[in-house]
């Protein structure tokens, strides 16, 4: 049968229609997964999307009922990703223990992804020799209980400087969350860059300034539904301007700090500086070599989670 008159008899017909739109879906499906054997249990997925209508606007609650009814272990298919659920103490130290070395990676985010920052993450980069590096500089110098100690003058002076604030402002309407927020903030850049880099009296500064990008960098890591860590084939388009608008906005908060880092730089080349004195924590990073980018990627996600 010739083929032409074939497709121009049928190409109408509902029953060619849907074969085709069926054939196409297992074509596309067929691509875009990669089906991994022995996984856990899990509800029944759906061509293309798999299980992404199940988890809703609510996913702790989701996977609370999943593992309800499949067990303490359980996989997801969001997209053509793979998420493994643990919600029971043993399956927990499973992963975290026994398999801590093959489930230790990390993604990235759609809109931290820029070639400045992914090899520098704290949060996200490989466990290399560079990422353990930082990992112990933070322990010695923030987290440890000599350090978080050695702080405590810090946030002392800071609850100080609010009182201050809201007894001088008594009797006055006052924004709270953003003179928490800048007290906050404070308290942190005095440990990482021995300074403020907020002014109490300056509220209208804080709300569209520093605080607006680091909060809308946290919409866009958090927040907003990206198809593309979903289906990352489609990642590298960046459809929802989400890498586009995330670096925007983590630029400007660079520039908050850029002159700091820059001054503190020159200061320790100067024959002025002795290694003996009190130091930040940009102080120690600075000493140890590290470029503005790792400076820049390491301050950005403190002071956002």
């Amino acid at each position: 049968m010739d083929i032409t008159y074939f497709l121009k008899e049928n190409v109408s017909s509902p029953i060619f229609i849907f074969s085709t739109l069926i054939f196409l879906l297992f074509i596309i499906k067929r691509l875009l997964s990669h089906d991994i054997k022995n996984l856990s249990p899990g509800p029944p997925k759906l061509p293309i999307i798999g299980n992404l209508h199940q988890v809703g606007d609510k996913p702790h609650v989701s996977l609370a009922k999943f593992a309800q009814e499949y067990g303490p272990l359980i996989s997801l298919k969001l997209g053509t990703q793979v998420l493994v659920v643990a919600s029971s103490p043993e399956a927990a130290r499973g992963i975290l223990k026994t398999q801590d070395r093959l489930l230790s990676s990390r993604v990235m985010p759609t809109a931290l992804q820029h070639k400045s920052l992914t090899p520098h993450s704290l949060l996200f980069s490989e466990c290399n020799e560079s990422w353990k590096s930082l990992r112990n500089l933070c322990r010695s110098e923030i987290f440890s209980s000599h350090a978080l100690e050695a702080h405590s003058s810090i946030r002392e002076a800071k609850v100080d400087r609010l009182l201050e604030f809201l007894y001088k402002k008594q009797g006055q309407v006052i924004n709270t969350e953003d003179i928490v927020f800048t007290t906050l903030f404070n308290t942190l850049s005095c440990i990482v860059f021995d300074k403020d880099l907020l002014d109490l009296e300056k509220e209208h500064e804080t709300f569209f300034g520093l605080k607006r990008s680091l909060l809308t960098i946290l919409n866009y890591v958090a927040h907003i539904k990206d198809f593309g860590s979903f289906f990352p084939v489609l990642q590298r388009f960046d459809l929802q301007g989400i890498r586009k608008g995330g670096i925007k906005h983590v630029q400007e908060a660079f520039d908050y700090w850029k002159d700091t880092i820059e001054e503190r730089r020159a200061h320790i080349s100067s024959s002025a500086w002795s290694p003996v004195q009190s130091k930040s924590f940009l102080d120690r990073l600075l000493e140890n070599g590290f470029s503005n980018d790792r400076i820049n990627e390491y301050v950005t996600v403190s002071l956002n989670f």
